[in-house]
């Protein structure tokens, strides 16, 4: 059969009950996850104002917003839940698109699923095929093109994947959804975010707000160019040697399928690959996070008699933002804030990259005598390893360094289910009954 049109029928047909095992527990289990993110980004300005721009712009009484239950468009509900998703960078995230599926696939299928009045299973099965197709879309992105585009550019292709399973599309259609998608994506910059960081991010609301409307557009009619709907399939159905190596950038990636192994819709299951995160910041500076609180804690260092640090870590965590933040999103972009909060005070927590933590002196002093060192090594095994080690000097001149450290929430992480249930009860608490969430959490 054309992989074109197995990939189609797949996205269109995809049940519940064919989806393995464990996949489905890592579905809900990131769900879960999603469901204590968007708890805790309730106290973002960022979400505040893409909840008042959707009321305003986007009238209508087809979906909720999660960040109050008010109500507006299934496209504008899909914009501001996917602003709200990614408003502490505290979402899941795959290592080899470098960026965030969950918080754009499923603001967008709870979207669409309220206008179908879809079934739970008929959810969790759309959010499943939505993971799959937007991880494809984004190794392939990244594999022809140099540039690094934020998610928002391939999770647009995930979201219309699930739009178009929720409302049934045909193949034809399901085709034409998600052309629409490539064509309409942002090409977020996202390192320009990175480097001078603002509320543009990853781009995930309008990656939502794109692969929603491309779903009902599809629906209505409206067509993509035959050339990109092929261009958004040719990948689902497997990748060339030359672009898994690209995407990979190692012999072997950390999900256990060598370089250029073909990945076909429904044999490999992307889903289970997906990291959670402790942390509300970027991922990549995790990994020095974990080590700076390894190295606290095993030494029982006084953070009063700390004399400075030094992070040994890989290029693109090197390349954050290194300024004070004064606002949520340079906190977040940074690698020097983080680690220098953990060590003042022994976390890292969404109170650190709100006001007023922002007043906390002790944290600015210390992140001012932190030294970032880009290592070879480390570097060469990114992005499908990623690793730092911190050193701590004290005024009595010791040094204590960590191992190279992996953040926790490693798809590959024991504790994996662990840190979701910890988020859970730290920022979720009880999920009310009107929430969208509240019936896949059951």
């Amino acid at each position: 059969m054309n992989r074109t049109v197995a990939a189609t029928q797949f996205i269109g047909r995809l049940g519940w009950d064919d989806v393995p095992a464990a996949a489905r527990g890592r579905t809900e289990a990131l769900v879960r996850d999603l469901a204590a993110v968007c708890c805790a980004g309730v106290a973002t300005p960022t979400a505040r104002i893409a909840a008042e721009y959707a009321v305003a712009q986007h009238h209508g009484d087809q979906a909720a917003l999660l960040y109050d239950g008010r109500r507006a468009s299934a496209t504008g509900a899909a914009w501001a839940n996917g602003v709200l998703a990614n408003a502490l960078d505290l979402d899941d995230g795959h290592r080899l698109v470098k960026g965030h599926p969950g918080a754009i696939v499923i603001p967008a299928a709870l979207a669409v699923a309220k206008t179908v009045n879809a079934s739970r299973e008929d959810l969790l099965a759309a959010i499943t095929v939505g993971y799959e197709v937007a991880v494809r879309a984004g190794i392939a992105l990244h594999a022809r093109d140099a540039d690094y585009h934020g998610s928002g550019a391939w999770g647009a292709i995930g979201a219309a994947a699930a739009g178009a399973r929720l409302l049934r599309l045909d193949p034809a259609q399901v085709g034409q959804a998600l052309g629409l998608a490539e064509y309409h994506a942002p090409m977020a910059p996202v390192m320009r975010s990175a480097a001078d960081p603002a509320m543009t991010k990853d781009a995930c609301g309008w990656g939502a707000l794109v692969g929603t409307s491309s779903a009902l557009l599809a629906a209505a009619g409206f067509t993509a160019t035959d050339c990109v709907a092929l261009d958004a399939l040719d990948a689902l159905g497997g990748m060339s040697a030359e672009a898994g190596a690209i995407a990979v950038g190692d012999a072997s990636s950390a999900d256990g399928m060598e370089a250029g192994q073909t990945a076909p819709l429904g044999e490999h299951w992307y889903v289970e690959d997906m990291y959670v995160k402790a942390f509300p910041c970027c991922r990549w500076s995790q990994p020095a996070i974990a080590a700076a609180l390894s190295v606290r804690g095993t030494y029982e260092i006084d953070p009063a008699t700390i004399a400075g640090a030094t992070i040994r870590t890989f290029a693109a965590s090197a390349a954050l933002s290194r300024r004070p933040p004064t606002t949520t999103e340079e906190a977040q972009y940074s690698l020097l804030w983080p680690v220098a909060a953990a060590l003042v005070h022994g976390d890292f927590a969404v109170a650190h990259v709100l006001p007023p933590a922002f007043d906390d002196q002790r944290i600015h002093d210390l992140a001012s005598r932190i030294t970032v060192q880009v290592d070879p090594d480390v570097d060469a095994a990114f992005p499908a390893v990623r690793r730092s080690m911190v050193t701590v000097e004290t005024t009595g001149g010791a040094r204590h360094s960590s191992e190279l450290t992996e953040a926790p929430g490693e798809p590959d992480d024991p504790h994996w289910a662990e840190l979701i249930d910890t988020k859970f009860a730290r920022y979720a608490g009880s999920i009310q009954a009107e929430s969208p969430f509240a019936r896949l959490l059951s």
